[in-house]
């Protein structure tokens, strides 16, 4: 059995090395000519620890993670409004079930399970279409594919989901995010603790990112105005913009 992904991210890694250990040949056409460690932070709940230990992933995630063993809800004011223990769920799981990495790491890790022979790079699908059984996906250098299953795993812009349901439109949920990183810890952060600052229609995240330069990543999340979706419109507004972040103190970002 054959499958083919489109795109060579966090998805199409994961469900290409999900094929190939239930015995599928898989094959990854990626639109960027080379992969790079691209994005900030994200943080991996249970859910997904979980899914990655079944993967064969896990040590290799966690072993570039920073394990979290609390959550802080705060106020504007730095004051705690709920607090979860994560190394008690931790305990009944059986394995972490909170971790914070860079992007580009979880990447490499997914990596470094296939082979670069099934990634093709400058690949960049514009078309896909019913052919029988099969889909035949039509790619901008002019090639053809065919294949009796293809996942597509190209993001917002996805080619072919715009291909085979034109009626599919975006849902504009009217917040828009930041995410960045700065080098090292504010003083008196505790790289164990994620927070989350609530306050006025804005949410702000801080967590230590682990790696070869240690850094803070920061999730800025907002309500915008206006009817244009935060993907198609350019923004020049940086997140302390957003929240006119301060210094952080021990007691919170």
């Amino acid at each position: 059995m054959r499958a083919v992904i489109i795109g060579a991210g966090i998805a199409g890694l994961a469900v290409a090395r999900g094929l190939r250990l239930l015995g599928w040949e898989t094959e990854i056409y990626e639109q960027a000519s080379e992969l790079k460690p691209l994005g900030a932070g994200l943080s991996l709940s249970a859910n997904a620890l979980r899914a990655l230990r079944t993967l064969g992933l896990y040590e290799a995630v966690v072993a570039e993670a920073q394990p979290i063993h609390r959550l802080d809800l705060l106020d504007d004011k730095g004051q705690v409004l709920q607090s979860t223990d994560f190394q008690r769920f931790s305990q009944l799981y059986g394995h972490l079930s909170m971790a914070v990495l860079h992007r580009g790491d979880l990447h490499k890790a997914l990596l470094s399970e296939l082979p670069r022979s099934v990634i093709r790079t400058d690949m960049e699908c514009v078309d896909a279409r019913q052919v029988g059984e099969n889909i035949a996906l039509r790619f901008a250098n002019g090639e053809i594919v065919e294949s009796e299953l293809v996942l597509a795993c190209d993001g917002i812009h996805s080619a072919v989901r715009r291909a085979l349901f034109p009626q599919s439109r975006e849902h504009f949920a009217r917040y828009t995010c930041w995410r960045a990183i700065a080098p090292g810890f504010p003083q008196g952060m505790d790289p164990t603790r994620l927070t989350e600052s609530w306050g006025a229609g804005k949410r702000i995240g801080l967590a230590a990112i682990p790696g070869e330069r240690i850094s803070t990543g920061l999730l800025a999340v907002a309500r915008i105005t206006g009817t244009t979706p935060s993907w198609l419109r350019p923004s020049c507004r940086s997140a302390g913009d957003v929240f006119r972040i301060s210094p952080a103190s021990p007691g919170g970002p």
